[in-house]
């Protein structure tokens, strides 16, 4: 089942991003795995979403969706490319001169004569996109993460430079598990952050009618009818949360879909059963997990086992989309009986796993001497797999590059690329960062995982 049939499931945060661009905001989206932050930002680029927010501004816009997934590299001129190429797919081939003057400076970015040239002809397109017509220009920049944690925070600068220039000419919407923080210890993210102050839009999980809708929808998909049993059993299991809402349907229609009313329960019962051993239901709650801080989990471990929280705690777990929409103060309970299942392991777990480095492939979670570790990028998490998958032994550059980045990426990925990927996963991985206990540099040759800390071995 396509994650594009979400789209229509965040209509009331669509109207909420417009209202709040049209006052002249910059607008950051957070929220946790799979809660919808692409399809949110995918329905923006659509002409009922432009036509909405020029019915609210009396002014036109151009909305161009950049998807930092497609950045060749987690570097300035990485950024630069995949948003300038982002801007010529989304130009109409009319506008001739306007895609003239981006393609020539799309091609500096691509082969620039100088350091300087790049981040120059990146500014000189976005001020031909802003200053060529009587349009405002809004850029949908998802799957932000790695930009705001890994790229130069100069970068991040000279977009708060330019936003400043031109104000509600020029906006931004950023996609992100967590929101730019203003108390960030680089000035140039505060700085930045500082844009999405009155703009920040925490996704929930979907209220009971928005679940409905899109269950029913996925049924229909399948030649099937929701009925009410069958929506109050998804509500029930998976809350709004839209990745297990999917999995949920599909386990659904596999055991339960016709059955006759007399043994609907005992086909719930089947679906319970598969449920726990679930691979994307599995997969899922790992990587919402893994996205929550240690406070965030305790917490929500907490919730799960004693069923109430403190007004701060209540308030924090209500930001991170982590509670049942519309339940009273109170009476707080997490969106779904799979999730507050989950957490309720995870207490039970904590301490248990092994020493060393510890990866659960089916969940994604990784704990390092029984402690979970900061969120890994889909490019750290690859790393990882590959030198877990061969533990204690050596990993050369042209393994590590054709499962991290490819095969067709061998002649490209140089040295210094991959040295910044393995600092940053031991960075993650080692306390103090950087001492080489578990991932190991043997000059020359690669990389390996220790499975005992290099001064044990």
């Amino acid at each position: 089942m396509s994650s594009r049939v979400l789209t229509s499931y965040r209509d009331r945060d669509q109207k909420i991003a417009i209202q709040l661009l049209a006052a002249g905001h910059c607008v950051s989206v957070v929220g946790l795995s799979n809660y919808g932050k692409s399809e949110l930002l995918r329905s923006l680029e659509t002409p009922l979403a432009a036509g909405q927010y020029q019915a609210l501004t009396r002014a036109p816009a151009i909305f161009v969706y950049v998807d930092c997934n497609r950045m060749l590299e987690l570097s300035p001129r990485g950024f630069f490319e995949a948003t300038l190429r982002a801007v010529l797919e989304t130009l109409p081939a009319s506008e001739r001169d306007l895609r003239a003057k981006v393609e020539a400076q799309y091609a500096i970015v691509v082969k620039p004569p100088s350091d300087f040239a790049a981040p120059l002809a990146f500014n000189d397109a976005l001020v031909a996109l802003v200053e060529e017509d009587a349009r405002r220009v809004i850029l949908l920049l998802d799957e932000f993460d790695e930009v705001l944690t890994g790229i130069e925070p100069r970068i991040l600068l000279n977009l708060r430079a330019l936003r400043d220039k031109y104000g509600p000419d020029l906006s931004f919407v950023i996609a992100s598990v967590i929101s730019p923080s203003l108390e960030a210890v680089n000035d140039h993210v505060a700085e930045f952050a500082e844009l999405f102050s009155d703009g920040r839009l925490f996704l929930q999980p979907l209220e009971d009618d928005e679940l409905r809708q899109m269950a029913g929808d996925l049924f229909a998909l399948a030649s099937d009818s929701l009925d009410e049993a069958e929506a109050q059993y998804i509500i029930a299991q998976a809350g709004g949360h839209p990745g297990l809402i999917q999995a949920l349907v599909r386990i659904l229609l596999e055991v339960e879909s016709g059955a006759p009313q007399l043994y609907q329960q005992r086909a719930f019962d089947l679906a319970n059963n598969l449920v726990e051993h679930d691979r994307q239901i599995r997969f899922e709650l790992g990587r919402l997990w893994d996205q929550l801080s240690a406070d965030e989990q305790q917490r929500a471990i907490t919730l799960a086992n004693q069923g109430r929280l403190n007004e701060d705690d209540r308030r924090l777990l209500s930001q991170r989309g982590l509670l049942r929409p519309g339940v009273p103060a109170g009476q707080d309970v997490l969106f779904g009986q799979i999730f507050a299942r989950f957490a309720r392991r995870k207490g039970l777990m904590a301490g248990r796993a092994p020493s060393g480095v510890w990866v659960d492939t089916d969940s994604g979670e990784v704990r390092v001497d029984g402690f979970s570790i900061a969120i890994l990028t889909d490019l750290e998490y690859r790393l990882l797999l590959l030198l877990y998958g061969r533990l204690d032994k050596l990993c050369d550059k042209y393994q590590l590059v054709e499962a991290v980045w490819g095969e067709e990426y061998i002649d490209e990925v140089d040295d210094a690329r991959i040295e910044k990927l393995v600092s940053r996963l031991r960075a993650k991985l080692e306390e103090p960062p950087g001492t080489g206990r578990y991932l190991v540099t043997v000059r020359g040759r690669g990389y390996k995982l220790s499975s005992q800390p290099e001064e044990a071995a």
